[in-house]
């Protein structure tokens, strides 16, 4: 049981890994000319754990599609969608849950043990509503670095596009901290 265990967390990790060091992954890849297909078949194994994980049939679809244009077309260009891709998935899952308890709403609950008022359930709820805007124009910018130089796009989608999700939470969180000073006083 405890090799399961370990074994979980490990593929955990380098899955985690894995999607955050893409762009470079891809950036060297194509430096180096190794062949779509065999790219395209790692990129495949990734979007199957993915799925595994998360169960997600939509984002599976897309992967897959992606996967298959990649491997079938033997075009580099199929490579730089996927950061559009995952942008506009956790795009779709903030927007999405704005049709019943918002996203942050659910992690705050969960931090707080359901212990809300409403000044926080409506601050959570803007703040599901800011980053469902911010990933949307997160996902614009991905896709129009698909169609600029590979550097251009792994400068964005490997570094920049963290930057700016950093930020996000940065804010998110002081202005959280800032809600909830107000809301005990």
């Amino acid at each position: 049981m405890q090799l399961k265990k370990l074994l979980t967390i490990i593929t955990k990790i380098f899955f985690s890994v894995f999607v955050i060091a893409y762009p470079f992954v891809i950036f060297y890849t194509l430096q180096q000319n190794i062949a779509m297909k065999f790219i395209g078949l790692i990129l495949l194994m990734a979007v199957v754990f993915s799925f595994v994980r998360n169960k997600n049939k939509y984002m599976f679809m897309l992967g897959l599609l992606l996967c298959f244009l990649v491997i079938f077309f033997n075009q580099e260009i199929f490579l730089k969608f996927y950061p559009v891709l995952m942008n506009a998935g956790v795009c779709s899952v903030f927007a999405l849950s704005l049709r019943k308890t918002p996203l942050i709403t659910q992690f705050a609950q969960k931090i707080n043990k359901n212990n809300l008022d409403d000044k926080e359930l409506n601050y959570t709820r803007r703040a599901t509503i800011a980053w469902a805007i911010f990933m949307f124009f997160n996902t614009i910018a991905s896709l129009i670095t698909v169609f600029l130089s590979n550097e251009t796009w792994v400068l964005y989608n490997g570094f920049v596009s963290y930057i700016l999700i950093g930020i996000m939470m940065g804010a998110e969180y002081l202005i959280r901290k800032g809600i909830k000073k107000c809301s005990r006083q």
